[in-house]
């Protein structure tokens, strides 16, 4: 049977203020052309990932496979970022990492479902600003389209993945380690998870969607919190909004609680 986007996502497409065609999911037989082509004829990504997500598809293909590590439990994949020592930042080379699985996944016969979680004490300190393929310009215009490029290419995959995705919080997320969330399926959230975006105090525009996603999950409450006033939840109170859908009990097994729901 043909596969669909889960309730959630099919449900935040279809309230999308005049959708483009392109958002309708691909067949898990062409993400991986469709998404590539796209992405490399509007030029979504930033150079320097362009550049190294070309040399993984060839050659000189680059070793990201550390960055991410992969396990499959029954027909769910379970992806964790794998940089603890640097709190799990969403970096080129994760990045680059993420829309290879993705892609992968998508097109598995042996994949229903993914679940994302992080190693170490961190979910996702978010992107590491000199280290996703943004050069370091000082023409305003230059670095507006580098930065619309860089967000494209994070949450893109996200968006346009035709599975199940879950979120299982392992710790605390800050930025686009947090928007992504709301991207996916439903978040399953250990109580030590926190969820940040302090985009206002960085002076960058809110990313990922959030101005959507946040309300239409979590009502303009929650919103105006996290997105205007930059207030960094506990996994409970994410829990009380509505951004967490399940809290999971202290010494629990938050993976295999998700890869269960």
């Amino acid at each position: 049977a043909p596969l669909t986007l889960s309730a959630p996502r099919a449900r935040w497409l279809s309230t999308a203020p005049q959708p483009a065609p392109a958002l309708e999911p691909a067949p898990p037989s062409d993400f991986i052309a469709k998404m590539d082509e796209r992405c490399s004829r509007e030029a979504l990504y930033p150079p320097a990932l362009e550049q190294h997500r070309r040399e993984a598809s060839g050659s000189k293909a680059a070793d990201n496979t550390g960055a991410i590590t992969i396990e499959l439990r029954g027909r769910v994949a379970v992806w964790t970022l794998n940089q603890p020592e640097k709190l799990n930042p969403l970096n080129v080379t994760t990045l680059s990492r993420l829309t290879q699985l993705f892609a992968e996944a998508a097109s598995s016969p042996a994949v229903d479902a993914v679940v994302l979680t992080g190693s170490g004490r961190y979910l996702s300190s978010g992107a590491a600003f000199f280290d996703v393929g943004v050069d370091k310009v000082n023409w305003p215009s230059v670095l507006h389209s580098q930065v619309a490029r860089l967000n494209v290419g994070i949450f893109h995959p996200f968006i346009h993945f035709p599975k199940p995705l879950f979120i299982a919080a392992n710790g605390p997320a800050v930025g686009g380690g947090t928007t992504m969330q709301l991207l996916c399926d439903a978040v399953l959230a250990a109580p030590s998870a926190t969820f940040h975006t302090p985009f206002k105090k960085l002076g960058i525009t809110k990313e990922g969607c959030s101005t959507l996603t946040f309300a239409q999950k979590m009502g303009s409450e929650g919103a105006r919190r996290m997105l205007d006033e930059g207030e960094k939840l506990s996994a409970a109170e994410a829990a009380r909004l509505g951004f967490v859908d399940v809290l999971v009990e202290e010494g629990s097994d938050l993976v295999a609680a998700a890869c269960e729901f």
